[in-house]
């Protein structure tokens, strides 16, 4: 894979840009690198319950043949885009060969590298239990079927059991690990004199902060009137006043232990399924144990204006750029548009987008496999250290062209280009120190999914403005042109024969008996008359002649730099095919046809109207001349 002739290790996750996850991933590039290995990142962004978007991005799962894959990580405890886990779970089932390693949650048939959940909130609690005396402590968890929320809740309640602390249900909520389940618990638990708290424990850190947030919009101050606590150590809970009491984890070590599994699995050392890691306990102010450190907040104020002014620059960039984009409908003016705005993404080292092959007929129901790896992608757009690439095809096997890869390890973070569940390609990007992108990477990429499905939409729009000009141009019964093509196409032929100086040659053809046929065996067979003639004279043109069916049995046909053998050969495989069919077919009438024609030096004063007039008269006048006979 990358085509670099290195082992790779694909990881999957959930919002990359997010603290946690962009520091796994900084460990497992950082020690897949040491050890030799590609990273391949497979990320994808939430929808907020918009199904078809989250649908779009759930098929960054079908993006690499898994059975070339050397190892699998996954972070399950991020998926939270709809069937994400799901088609990954499949996809390794059915075709992965390597060894799979789970991280944070705990899965029966992979390797394991996890935090000991069922210990993780001891310290915690037994500190405000032995420290600050609290006996009414209500408890913020997870989801139900999380198995963190569960092993967290419980700790809670087996360290109150053991300190002889009742546990009344009445002081369990269930959350959801994010910010929205913060305030109804809040609700819940002042709202009854019975279930006011001292302490509130969470079981992440989200929660904890938007606890700490809806008590103060209620006038209760943390740590004052009620102590608060969280779990996972993020930035953010030293941003936040009170800095927030924590546990740690070891993000990056866990990535780093991830990779080590895989390396060890690959070279049959012997390893415990599940691998450990210590946790850390940070005791900060929301609990009531007050730290100074003044340069530390200082710097902390610093980053956060920082970060502050980046965003809202993010913000005016991706709105600027999403206007520029509205009008863009081709593929090439996109390309050319990408080079102001790839440099957005700061700090980025190399930049691909790829886009399948027919990307913009691309199809929900089609066969996910075969369109992702099993045929040719082209890279429309390639930036390494600064310098642009040149357009390329690739197997899309390889998901970068391997004509740019470096031998040394690389890595990229992958994410689908589509709009709702249509999917056109994707993209892979790296930065320095292997960080993740940024959050309005999204907002980013979605501006390019949004001028792919334009550039589709143009693109159906003249395929469908080209089929209406067609169809206003052809005859319904024979599929040859009618009378419309002689005064637009036929025109057309004439002026490329004046600006080539060469003849033009008009052919005039008309049925004897179709009158004939019509009356004795019925106007269904006139038309099987009529079809046979147009499918002769088809299949006599061999240089691109213009037929055309001009009503009733007429016909004409229009053909350039012609000259006298080339119109009998034309007139020859004209009659054989009208001859074959009278002497074979299974109908029990004959064909009769009378033709005609001119050829002409092609000059500023030629009129197809006259030529038409002259080929008319030599076919009349060989219509005439069967009559006579007769």
């Amino acid at each position: 894979m990358f085509g670099n002739g290195r082992e790779t290790i694909g990881v999957f996750v959930t919002q990359a840009f997010s603290e946690y996850q962009d520091m796994i991933c900084r460990g497992i590039c950082s020690r897949a690198y040491s050890l030799g290995y590609n990273v391949a990142i497979f990320s994808n962004f939430l929808g907020y319950g918009e199904f078809e978007y989250e649908y779009g991005e759930s098929n960054i799962a079908f993006l690499p043949m898994y059975e070339d894959l050397d190892g699998i990580i996954l972070l399950p405890d991020t998926m939270h885009v709809k069937d994400f886990k799901a088609k990954i779970i499949d996809n390794i089932k059915s075709y992965a060969k390597c060894p799979v390693v789970s991280v944070r949650q705990s899965m029966e048939d992979y390797y394991n590298v996890l935090i000991d959940d069922d210990t993780v909130l001891e310290e915690i609690i037994l500190h405000f239990i032995k420290v600050h005396k609290f006996k009414k402590m209500n408890f913020l968890t997870g989801p139900k079927d999380n198995p963190a929320s569960i092993q967290r809740l419980n700790t809670y309640r087996r360290i109150l059991s053991e300190n002889g602390i009742p546990v009344e249900e009445e002081r369990i909520y269930y959350g959801d690990f994010w910010k929205n389940s913060a305030a109804h618990a809040v609700e819940k638990w002042l709202s009854n004199p019975d279930t006011w708290p001292e302490a509130i424990i969470c079981a992440n850190d989200y929660m904890a902060i938007s606890v700490c947030n809806a008590l103060l919009e209620r006038g209760i101050l943390v740590p004052r009137d009620i102590a608060v606590s969280g779990c996972d150590n993020i930035n953010i809970t030293m941003d936040y006043i009170p800095h927030i009491t924590t546990v740690g984890i070891p993000v990056f070590e866990m990535g780093e232990e991830a990779v080590d599994k895989i390396h060890k699995a690959n070279r049959q050392i012997p390893q415990e399924k599940n691998s450990f890691l210590k946790y850390v306990t940070y005791i900060r102010e929301s609990c009531g144990c007050k730290m100074h450190d003044d340069l530390g907040k200082a710097l902390r104020r610093n980053n956060i204006i920082a970060e502050l002014e980046a965003k809202d620059k993010d913000i005016a960039n991706n709105a600027y750029m999403s206007i520029d984009l509205t009008g863009v409908t081709t593929l090439d003016l996109l390309n050319n548009k990408l080079s102001s705005y790839t440099y957005l993404n700061k700090g980025f080292s190399s930049f691909y987008m790829c886009l399948f092959n027919d990307w913009d007929s691309f199809s929900r129901a089609a066969d996910f496999r075969k369109i992702f790896g099993d045929s040719l992608v082209t890279m429309e757009v390639g930036i390494k250290n600064g310098e642009w690439l040149q357009k390329v095809q690739f197997n899309g096997r390889d998901l970068l062209p391997p004509v740019y890869m470096d031998k040394e390890p690389q890595y990229f973070y992958f994410n689908m280009l589509h709009h709702q569940e249509k999917c056109y390609g994707y993209t892979a990007i790296n930065f320095n120190n292997f960080r993740a992108y940024e959050l309005s990477y999204q907002g980013w990429l979605t501006n390019i999914s949004n001028a792919l499905e334009n550039i589709k939409i143009h693109n159906e729009l003249n395929r469908l403005v080209y089929k209406l000009e067609e169809m206003s141009v052809k005859d319904d019964l024979t599929g040859l042109y009618n009378r419309r093509a002689l005064h637009t196409i036929g025109q057309k032929y004439l002026e490329q024969c004046i600006n080539n100086k060469s003849n033009l040659m008009v052919f005039s053809a008309d049925m004897d008996n179709l009158k004939y046929i019509n009356d004795n065996f019925g106007h269904a067979k006139g038309d099987i008359a009529i079809k046979i003639v147009a499918d002769a004279l088809l299949n006599a043109s061999d240089d691109d002649e213009l037929c055309i069916r001009m009503g009733g049995d007429e016909y004409t046909v229009i053909g350039i730099e012609y000259d006298s053998e080339k119109a009998e050969k034309f007139v020859a495989k004209f009659e054989n095919a009208i001859r074959d069919f009278n002497k074979n077919n299974a109908y029990n009438f004959r064909i009769s046809i009378s033709y005609g024609w001119i050829i002409i030096p092609a000059s500023e004063n030629t009129r197809l109207e006259e030529c038409l007039i002259i080929a008319d008269e030599k076919m009349y006048k060989q219509k005439y001349a069967k009559e006579a006979m007769v």
